[in-house]
């Protein structure tokens, strides 16, 4: 099979002047305080332009993932061109109560809890282009049809009454409880169903999923070949006969590998180990089980088998080997188990925080419908005089304590320095900035910090006019061996107010990628520099022209054409999408406490919370942690 043309990939269609102009942030990478280029392949003229690409359409066009501006200033921050304290800084004359570092959701959190316990101000710094860390949206608009997919963060269940704390800030923000309220696509009139995730994970872990297709790689050119359901239909697959039993024992059986009862011991045994060690090693299954896992756990954990602690995945009962430990054998056939994810993956259910926070921000009124929907007002978001203020495409540089209980805040936007004090500091973004930007950060931290690493994640979605293609095979979802990542689906998406798009295998949708970078057998070092790498050093167009053309190897056979049938393709780059449990991260090693244990102490006036120090970084995790770091800094 010949590679095909730029042509018939569509990578010579035209682009009007308003796209390219969003694409390319209007240059502002370049402009930031003239920092020379940290990427050695995209050093060139319109480096945003290269890097960034089409952002969709909305109020989210300018912020899709870390863009070149973010990389530029982080990058920045990095390679410790902020150490020293710079004598050009612009002093605002602005005291708060307390400064939250990142908008994502533990920024969120904090905030959330610390005006729930008392009156006083909060500016939230958020060095994006727009809020919600990775809990952002992209939106197209095809064929007339608005499409929203999620940048990153994505899937939410409803607290029941037994997490009456969370169930309160559910009602706060104004959420549904009832999951009846929750509407979803309906199928087009006279349109067969066939089964359809409402997220983008859930297919892959409730394996039995009959309209998940598999393609197997034959070799010789041939296009790979399709096998629908493929673990109730193992006999269909090229795997080997050791490796399917292999399979059947990892997904169902019940061999228990040790005598421990008491679940915090279990968990303890399992941190001294890798997931790897505890399938090969412990349980003697097949060395192809940890490499058909890798990217799996990789797109929920950041990197795979062989890294990753034995302890995050015996949480989640649905990955193999832990049946054990739950008593019973999963029921692994893909039923529909409630509502999981707004259109634009986590975004929803930031609105709502941003809504409760700053009422102005988001148009219309607090009906779930206007939140999900309304246009935003930036010039709503940084107002004198409210409780929450929140600045955008603000970097922290520096963060310092100053005599009496202040802190000295540093930071970046527009190229210009800027100076603000607070009583207290959340360091709500990721330790990989935190650790650099705090000055006068304790030895003991540090250490900790450098126990800490993180894998990248890039979140890829496709504008298609239509999926017959898939349709007609009977599939929304795929898996494969080789190419971009390892699964892409379509979903049945939330529907609200007018944004009902159709649910019909010839009007247009979103195909989403969630694409980690596991390299087995590398250190873990090695694999997320290389990982970082490729994520940072591909241009946009390449990272397109890899799109077009895997979707093409896989169902160009069934009629698609790249040319006619996508419409756009937004990349969202994180860079440190994943803090990375290693064995010991959740109980320590050699005697020494737990770095996440040490990290959640504060330092003076500055506390520190993001959903890494969890572990498996959820926007559950991510609040908890915020909230923690509000009640130490201002305890009742």
């Amino acid at each position: 099979m010949s590679e095909p043309s730029d042509q018939e990939l569509g990578l010579n269609a035209a682009i009007t002047r308003r796209d390219f102009l969003n694409a390319t942030l209007l240059g502002t990478g370049s402009s930031l305080l003239q920092l020379p280029a940290p990427l050695a392949r995209v050093q060139q003229d319109g480096e945003a332009a290269a890097f960034d690409g089409f952002g969709g359409t909305g109020d989210y066009a300018l912020s899709n993932g870390n863009t070149w501006d973010v990389v530029q200033a982080g990058h920045a921050l990095r390679d410790g061109r902020f150490d020293r304290r710079p004598s050009a800084v612009r002093e605002t004359g602005e005291t708060y109560d307390l400064l939250v570092v990142g908008g994502g959701f533990s920024g969120a959190g904090a905030t959330y809890a610390f005006h729930k316990r008392r009156t006083g101000t909060v500016l939230i710094l958020d060095n994006h282009r727009m809020w919600g860390g990775e809990a952002k949206r992209n939106e197209f608009m095809v064929d007339g049809v608005r499409l929203i997919g999620p940048q990153g963060s994505n899937d939410f269940g409803i607290p029941g009454a037994s997490r009456p704390a969370e169930l309160e800030r559910w009602k706060d923000l104004g959420l549904p409880t009832n999951p009846d309220d929750y509407q979803h696509q309906e199928w087009a009139s006279g349109i067969t169903p066939l089964t359809i995730s409402r997220d983008h994970y859930y297919q892959l872990f409730w394996d039995e999923f009959d309209s998940n297709g598999y393609f197997f790689d034959q070799g010789g050119g041939r296009p790979p070949r399709l096998v629908r359901d493929p673990f109730r239909h193992l006999e269909a697959t090229p795997w080997s006969e050791k490796v399917r039993q292999d399979f059947v024992r990892a997904r169902t059986g019940m061999d228990r590998p040790s005598a421990l009862t008491d679940r915090s011991e279990i968990e303890r045994w399992l941190d001294t180990m890798s997931y790897e060690t505890y399938l090969t090693g412990v349980l003697g299954l097949d060395p192809a089980i940890p490499r058909y896992l890798d990217p799996l756990v990789a797109s929920g954990f950041g990197v795979g088998c062989d890294l990753l602690s034995a302890v995050t995945p015996s949480r989640f009962a649905l990955l193999p080997g832990f049946n054990w430990i739950y008593g019973k054998a999963p029921d692994r056939r893909y039923v529909w188990r409630g509502p999981a994810s707004f259109p634009g993956g986590n975004d929803g259910l930031y609105r709502h925080f941003i809504k409760w926070l700053v009422p102005d921000a988001i148009a219309g009124g607090r009906t779930f419908d206007e939140i999900q929907l309304g246009p935003v007002r930036r010039d709503a978001l940084d107002r004198k005089g409210q409780p929450t203020r929140i600045r955008l495409g603000a970097t922290a540089v520096r963060v310092e304590h100053r005599r009496g209980d202040l802190v000295s805040v540093t930071y970046l936007k527009n190229g210009t320095l800027h100076q603000v004090t607070a009583r207290g500091v959340v360091m709500a973004n990721g330790g990989w900035s935190a650790q650099r930007a705090v000055r006068d950060l304790p030895q003991g931290h540090h250490e900790a910090y450098r126990s800490f690493v993180r894998a990248p994640m890039l979140v890829v979605n496709v504008a298609l006019r239509q999926w017959r293609f898939m349709y007609d095979q009977g599939i929304t979802a795929a898996w494969y061996f080789s190419g971009p990542g390892f699964a892409c689906n379509l979903r049945q998406t939330m529907v609200m107010g007018d944004y009902r798009p159709p649910l019909h295998p010839d009007q247009p949708t979103l195909l989403t990628f969630y694409i980690p970078f596991p390299r087995p057998g590398l250190s873990q070092t090695d694999q997320l520099v290389s990982a970082r790498t490729e994520l940072l050093g591909t241009s946009y167009r390449d990272y397109e022209r890899v799109i077009r053309g895997h979707l093409t190897r896989l169902f160009g056979q069934f009629g698609f054409e790249a040319r006619r049938d996508i419409a756009g393709i937004v990349l969202n780059r994180w860079g440190h999408a994943y803090v990375c449990p290693a064995p010991g991260f959740y109980y320590g090693r050699d005697g020494k406490p737990a770095a996440r244990d040490v990290i959640r102490q504060p330092a003076g006036r500055i506390g520190f919370a993001n959903a890494e120090l969890a572990g498996h970084q959820t926007y559950a995790a991510a609040l908890s942690e915020g909230a923690r770091a509000v009640e130490q800094l201002f305890p009742a």
